[in-house]
């Protein structure tokens, strides 16, 4: 995907993050937004929601994929609720190569070294499974 075309969709998806108050971090990742998507390739977002909603995370992922669906025109859309995701190489990898798309202050600060943490206390247990290559 060409700069530009990504900055207008990276806007779009911003657009639809803004009108729920539980989302405090959205980030679009994957080969998408790495300018390296082929036909079959989805786009990728993950967000991070107010704790105090967690009963709700299921609806929320199904809303926003309708939303963002209906504004891409596409239904090769992916959402990863990171307050639930369950792979630390994972969340790790969208803070990582991913692009912070929308954010409200100061859960960045909050969110980030957790993740970061919880990937680096496990690493050396994924390394010996076999579970990451990193």
């Amino acid at each position: 995907m060409k700069g530009k075309k990504r900055e207008n969709l990276e806007e779009k998806a911003r657009e639809v993050f803004c009108r729920y108050p539980s989302v405090k971090l959205a980030y679009f990742f994957g080969s998408q937004a790495q300018g390296l998507a082929g036909r079959q390739s989805d786009f990728d977002f993950a967000v991070y929601a107010d704790e105090r909603n967690a009963a709700k995370f299921f609806d929320l992922k199904l809303e926003l994929l309708g939303k963002l669906g209906k504004i891409f025109g596409e239904d090769k859309i992916d959402v990863v609720i990171l307050n639930t995701a369950r792979q630390p190489e994972l969340k790790y990898n969208i803070i990582k190569d991913g692009r912070l798309i929308y954010e409200k202050e100061p859960f960045k600060l909050l969110v980030e070294p957790r993740i970061l943490n919880e990937y680096f206390d496990f690493h050396a247990q994924l390394l010996r499974h076999g579970l990451t290559k990193a």
